[in-house]
């Protein structure tokens, strides 16, 4: 991962994590810091770029996951925010920025 791409996502990190300390709505925000988005970073990164924005919180949740994979590729992030969405199903994952074939990309599968 290059300098930029990296500097841009914890830049990214750290404006979340003020939100989220703030008590801000995160839900279906528009994001006011956004990462850059990589076309590859290696084979655990997302494909269906295309359909993916850079302003919402999808790509933040993808960033994390990648990070924490990539530090302890053990740990239970996905397997709490998967518990989230079946406990909360009557939330709408499309304004947080989810695109239609999500769970299809290699960094939300559960192993």
């Amino acid at each position: 991962m290059n300098q930029v791409v990296f500097t841009s996502w914890l830049h990214s990190l750290a404006y979340i994590r003020n939100v989220c300390a703030h008590h801000s709505r995160l839900w279906n925000r528009e994001l006011g810091i956004q990462p850059v988005v990589p076309k590859s970073i290696g084979s655990f990164w997302l494909k269906t770029l295309d359909e993916i924005k850079n302003d919402r919180v999808f790509i933040i949740i993808s960033i994390i996951i990648y990070f924490l994979s990539v530090i302890n590729n053990q740990n239970d992030f996905k397997k709490k925010l998967f518990d989230l969405f079946i406990k909360y199903p009557m939330v709408d994952l499309a304004p947080m920025g989810f695109p239609r074939n999500w769970k299809d990309e290699e960094i939300f599968k559960v192993q």
